[in-house]
């Protein structure tokens, strides 16, 4: 039992360590989760505003599922690239955006 807690404990270590992990070069596992977190809210915060902003300018929902046969093509077509992008540009700056604060907190330690 002490050797499975031990174990544990470094496997624990081990992920919160910033030691580069191989996968994203130079971002430690620690600074990682905080960027994955980051963008996990940034994405569902960007999703609502990009909903009221389609109501707002077509006076209808947008599209529940684009993939289905009820959806017309243009319209799912168009949410599908507007959706896509403004969401895809927000969780690559809530990842840099939350890594450069990380990093300059580690740097004042």
């Amino acid at each position: 039992m002490q050797e499975q807690l031990e174990d544990l404990k470094d496997r624990a270590v081990d992920f919160l360590s910033d030691e580069p992990d191989g996968r994203n070069s130079g971002i430690g596992q620690a600074e990682n989760a905080i960027a994955f977190a980051a963008a996990l809210g940034c994405t569902f915060l960007v999703r609502q505003g990009i909903e009221l902003g389609w109501r707002a300018a077509l006076k209808r929902d947008p599209p529940k599922n684009p993939t289905s046969h009820e959806a017309e093509w243009r319209e799912a077509l168009l949410w599908g690239a507007v959706s896509g992008a403004i969401v895809g540009a927000a969780r690559i700056a809530s990842r840099r955006a939350s890594s450069s604060a990380y990093r300059s907190m580690r740097s004042e330690s």
